[in-house]
């Protein structure tokens, strides 16, 4: 089964202050992106990314993704004017093999990468659906 992640990176940060997205707030040195992105990347779950961005940061978010050797299983995707839309944009992105899809907040680093797994096999489809 493929596991995609997409990653809600679009927020403005509002609640935090400041002029700068809270994914792009450093922590530890890194933006909390990264640090993030690395978790979801070291849990083994992972087989495709989209990081959802504010489309006038998409070439910069491009920039760091490449300095921080994260291109080639994340890329980004302009996000949209609210969080829902931005999600939306973001699934549209995945490739139609993708069996399992979990959203997650840039701004959350702190999830131990072994979270993922159980996360992603508890959300796996069973034979027959369950909303019937």
């Amino acid at each position: 089964m493929t596991c995609a992640v997409v990653v809600a990176a679009a927020g403005r940060g509002v609640r935090l202050g400041g002029s700068d997205p809270k994914a792009l707030r450093r922590v530890a040195g890194l933006p909390m992106v990264v640090h993030t992105l690395r978790a979801l990347d070291s849990s083994g779950v992972v087989d495709a990314g989209v990081l959802v961005v504010p489309p006038e940061l998409h070439a910069q978010m491009q920039g760091l993704l490449v300095e921080h050797l994260l291109a080639a299983r994340w890329h980004p995707v302009d996000g949209g004017a609210t969080r829902q839309e931005s999600v939306a944009n973001g699934l549209a992105a995945l490739t139609p093999d993708v069996d399992v899809v979990l959203v997650h907040d840039a701004a959350r680093p702190f999830v131990p990468p072994t979270s993922y797994g159980g996360w992603s096999t508890r959300s796996r489809p069973e034979p027959t659906p369950w909303f019937q």
